[in-house]
């Protein structure tokens, strides 16, 4: 698992269980930092928003949702790819986990604690 895998999992308190791309923000040692994405029209953070085609899952204005950013146990996503309860698929292209990297910072909603852990892995 490295910076830029993108993995299609349930959001976080998700009652609908519709998946989400996440986007592995930081190199996987014990921890990692991720980040999902959602359609634009219900983000009230627009820090970073994608195009379509910016990757192959977006297909229209997508909001980068830094809200939900966390730090999660590597070995728990891959026990999650393992039980296929989350499916990888291609990766960010450097360009664009750019912009999103760059984004925890620039966001006002990333909490501390997400914000501290990817500035200690830059």
């Amino acid at each position: 698992m490295h910076c830029g895998d993108t993995l299609l999992i349930p959001a976080p308190g998700s009652c609908d269980e519709i998946p989400h791309l996440w986007i592995i923000l930081t190199e996987a040692d014990a921890l990692c930092a991720i980040v999902c994405l959602s359609t634009l029209r219900h983000s009230k953070d627009q820090t970073v928003v994608l195009r379509a085609g910016e990757h192959p899952v977006v297909k229209h204005e997508t909001a980068v949702l830094y809200m939900y950013a966390e730090t999660v146990d590597a070995d728990h996503l891959q026990q999650q790819i393992a039980e296929r309860k989350a499916l990888p698929l291609e990766p960010c292209r450097p360009d664009v986990l750019a912009l999103i990297r760059d984004g925890v910072f620039a966001s006002p909603f990333t909490p501390r604690k997400v914000e501290s852990f990817c500035r200690q892995r830059r």
